[in-house]
């Protein structure tokens, strides 16, 4: 073989692997079911008894089914409620979408290892010679900042990326020349504050370096009615957002002004 004809098959195998699931999604379409599982920060899993945080857990309601990775196991794992059955499926059977969603492809051979059993709030089963257990992520609670957020609830991230904030009230409220607070109250378990609670992450990280400071205050499960912070701001539901000038309450974001909270903030502000 000539140096010329080297280079190329190092080249290729160089670019396999490196983009292993995009080359199979080129040539296989996905499942018309088992598709847009999305990052989910509902759970944790357990592994030999050993929490592993780093674990990504993806919901899909198509498949109606939970996907599991995490480095102490040999396959990603597919838990279908619906059947009470574990399989797993090689990884080269999952398509990365732009947007971090995972499809298991078309062609994928998913290999049985038995059905989960379901402990309380707990799902156990097992697979490849371990005992696993997905089980309910505890809420976050008390005051945090982005960096916390993060952390504790993976699928913020993603949903944080997918937001684009409009340029120019950034740029009008990073001209903001007093100390602005904003804290959010939210519950890490609520479907709309996972839904939304992520673009103002990332007008937070937008805004970084201003003079707009954003935090965030969880709350536990319901009823948390009688928590100090809700009953001294009175907040009604979640998630709440109170735009603070020192003590003052200068407003609040709620209900559809979570679409583009940087505008929200912005009327608020007004133009003073």
């Amino acid at each position: 073989m000539t140096h010329y004809l080297q280079r190329l098959v190092l080249a290729a195998l160089a670019i396999s692997a490196v983009f292993p699931l995009k080359l199979a999604a080129q040539q296989v379409p996905p499942d018309a079911v088992l598709r847009n599982f999305e990052l989910s920060s509902d759970y944790l899993l357990e592994i030999d008894g050993q929490e592993h945080p780093k674990a990504k857990i993806y919901q899909s309601k198509t498949a109606g089914a939970i996907l599991i990775r995490a480095a102490s196991l040999d396959s990603p794992v597919l838990l279908s409620p619906r059947a009470g059955s574990v399989e797993t499926v090689s990884i080269m059977s999952l398509n990365m979408q732009p947007t971090g969603a995972i499809d298991i492809l078309a062609n994928a051979a998913l290999i049985p290892q038995g059905r989960f059993k379901i402990d309380g709030e707990n799902v156990l089963f097992s697979v490849g010679g371990h005992e696993a257990k997905l089980k309910p992520r505890p809420p976050l609670t008390g005051l945090h900042d982005r960096v916390a957020m993060l952390d504790h609830s993976p699928a913020y991230g993603p949903k944080a990326e997918a937001y684009t904030p409009d340029p120019a009230v950034l740029d009008r409220l990073r001209q903001q020349d007093q100390p602005v607070r904003v804290r959010v109250f939210f519950g890490s378990w609520c479907p709309f504050c996972q839904q939304y609670v992520p673009r103002m992450l990332k007008v937070d990280e937008l805004l970084a370096g201003s003079k707009i400071e954003i935090e965030y205050y969880g709350l536990p499960h319901p009823p948390w009615d009688d928590e100090p912070a809700v009953k001294a701001e009175k907040v009604s539901g979640v998630p709440t957002g109170i735009v603070y000038a020192g003590s003052r309450e200068l407003g609040r974001i709620q209900g559809d002004q979570w679409s583009n909270p940087e505008k929200a903030i912005r009327a608020i502000l007004g133009d003073g």
